[in-house]
């Protein structure tokens, strides 16, 4: 290593370190504070080229997070979207390139905002499941076996497997979440305060929202974590199966039934 190795490696650390805290500093004014920082050369000459990044780095921000939150947006209107999507984008900035993948601490964003959250008490969840919707897009598609679901009909319970869709999730609210992302109320129109469990899968190579069963929740993660439909069942005591079933299969959710008493110890 030569002589100069060390201070050139330290001054281009120095001028990395400003260049991002002048892409990600709040105002135009803070970033050009950031750029004047001592071993920073050429400043001015890279002001006008950092401050169109940050500008259209800002627009791509909400326009990215506005596919990820059509909602949301309608939710809170077009002019707070954009400002809290402004507002991510500096306290929780993208930690790679990929900005579809960008943008799941929304939810933890609009709780900083009490008095966000005092105008919209479910925006919150209806966040959450938003972003799990969004996030099956990069989820692999799995095909149905429907030859397996005979398996229900002469086996032991205790040595059943059910395999779910991918991205299968639950979400409970003390809001009617399912209805206000199906339905997108206005802002203005506040719904009664009636809890729903939000369900979301994959079938078809999209997601998929609906209203969860009593008990299935229970009944789901239990079916995740391995359990079999005997020990599931047992884990959900309220849960009507013989409802859940068919549309079930109907919608995608059951994939297949394993036999597998290898499993059953």
């Amino acid at each position: 290593m030569s002589a100069q190795a060390v201070p050139t490696n330290t001054v281009l650390a120095g001028w990395q370190q400003s260049l991002l805290a002048a892409l990600w500093a709040p105002t135009h004014d803070e970033a050009l504070d950031q750029l004047a920082a001592p071993g920073v050369a050429h400043r001015h000459f890279m002001w006008r080229g950092i401050a169109a990044y940050r500008s259209h780095a800002a627009a791509q921000a909400v326009r990215s997070l506005g596919a990820a939150y059509p909602v949301v947006e309608h939710l809170v209107g077009q002019e707070n979207f954009e400002a809290l999507s402004r507002l991510l984008w500096r306290e929780r900035p993208p930690q790679g390139g990929d900005l579809a993948q960008w943008g799941a601490a929304l939810a933890a964003q609009i709780e900083d905002l009490p008095e966000l959250v005092a105008d919209l008490p479910f925006l919150v969840d209806v966040a959450r499941v938003e972003w799990a919707l969004h996030s099956m897009a990069t989820l692999g598609d799995a095909q149905a076996e429907p030859a397996s679901f005979t398996l229900l009909a002469h086996e032991d319970p205790a040595k059943l497997w059910f395999d779910l869709a991918p991205g299968t999730a639950c979400f409970s609210s003390a809001w009617p979440v399912v209805t206000l992302i199906e339905a997108q109320h206005s802002a203005s129109s506040r719904p009664a305060r009636s809890g729903e469990t939000a369900r979301v899968w994959r079938c078809g190579w999209r997601p998929r929202l609906g209203l969860a069963q009593p008990g299935e929740p229970t009944f789901l993660r239990a079916v995740q974590e391995g359990k079999s439909l005997g020990a599931a069942l047992g884990s959900a005591p309220g849960f009507d199966f013989s409802a859940w079933l068919a549309p079930a299969v109907r919608e995608g959710l059951l994939l297949r039934v394993v036999l597998n008493p290898a499993r059953h110890a």
